[in-house]
């Protein structure tokens, strides 16, 4: 009987530290009394995982820069200037063989308003299941994560833009998931300095949510309660966990400023606070000619495991649609490559 409480605590252990972690260290590991910075003290973490391999080609400097389906992840204020119905889809092969996807589209409400949907799924494959009586071969299960939401922006001026999302959040493992919540929020304004634009995000915010399921039910003897020593039925207990709470300031703007004929070099800074990692600085660049080749690079400051991103996109056009396909390489300290593949179609 002791035995299979602590296979369910064990089983509960790992669950938390996989939603948690979710294979996306973002922050600095050190837990000391002189440079706590709260790593792993929120859940949900898929929802700091880049959408998008031109924002990701710039190793994430990319909020104030966000002008397409993908500003639904960035800054929901981005989605307020899209022409036409714009739809995106977006796939990263993560560390461990662990698959992120994205899919979203844009759609005009009125000359000012837009409205956007976007879905995400993280899949962790299968893992093999083990227990303190079986140190492995005991079969194997699934954990995924996914987010559902609905953008709503608008272009308040010529200069001014906010946008604001809802979705709803899953995590699951086994028989167990954690169901709750989450608001986004941004605004962008571009500027006369250099036509420097500016953002500000608030992202994850939120509820705590718990685990519940199946799994968490056990039989269990209480021999102060349980005089004739009957097994009775029980269920752990989980705590709460938050979301992981980020607050992003950007810049952007062209470095050419129209004077180079057919080209164009965005130079993008994003600044992030967040309530379970350290601060962090991600610096990106885009050169751009003729509207239709893209050659991107960035660097993520003081993430224990990002660092460089380099990227490439070409944009083509039809009768119908305009089209963008990009690609995105970053590298890690510890874990290899992370390689992420997006599309993008705009019926004008």
């Amino acid at each position: 009987m002791i035995g299979n409480v602590f296979t369910k605590k064990f089983m509960l252990s790992a669950m938390l530290i996989l939603t948690s972690a979710g294979a996306y260290a973002q922050s600095s590991l050190s837990t000391t009394a002189e440079d706590f910075n709260n790593v792993g003290g929120s859940g949900a973490a898929f929802q700091k995982v880049w959408a998008g391999a031109r924002s990701a080609g710039m190793a994430g400097g990319f909020s104030a820069l966000a002008n397409d389906v993908y500003s639904i992840y960035w800054n929901p204020a981005g989605i307020a200037r899209t022409k036409g119905i714009s739809t995106g889809a977006a796939y990263t092969s993560w560390y461990g063989n662990i698959n992120y996807n994205f899919i979203g589209a844009v759609v005009p409400l009125s000359e000012k308003f837009r409205a956007g949907v976007s879905l995400v799924v993280m899949d962790y494959g299968n893992l093999r299941a083990t227990t303190l009586e079986y140190d492995a071969n005991r079969g194997n299960f699934n954990a995924n994560d996914m987010s559902f939401g609905v953008t709503i922006a608008g272009a308040m001026t010529e200069r001014f833009s906010f946008g604001a999302t809802v979705k709803y959040l899953r995590n699951a493992i086994l028989d167990m998931s954690a169901d709750g919540v989450g608001f986004d929020a941004g605004s962008l304004y571009q500027t006369d300095f250099y036509k420097m634009k500016i953002s500000l995000a608030l992202t994850n915010l939120g509820p705590d949510r718990s685990f519940s399921g199946n799994s968490l039910a056990i039989l269990a003897t209480q021999d102060r309660l349980n005089t004739t020593n009957e097994k009775l039925d029980a269920t752990l207990a989980t705590s709460g966990f938050p979301l992981p709470l980020n607050f992003k300031i950007g810049l952007a703007t062209d470095v050419f400023q129209g004077e180079m004929q057919d080209q164009q070099l965005n130079v993008a800074f994003d600044f992030t606070e967040s309530t379970d990692g350290p601060q962090r600085y991600n610096l990106g660049a885009e050169y751009v000619y003729n509207n239709i080749v893209a050659l991107r690079a960035g660097y993520a400051f003081n993430h224990d495991q990002l660092g460089l991103g380099i990227g490439a996109g070409y944009k083509f056009k039809s009768d119908d649609f305009l089209g963008d396909i990009d690609y995105a390489y970053n590298t890690s300290n510890n874990f290899g490559g992370i390689h992420t593949v997006s599309i993008i179609a705009t019926f004008p």
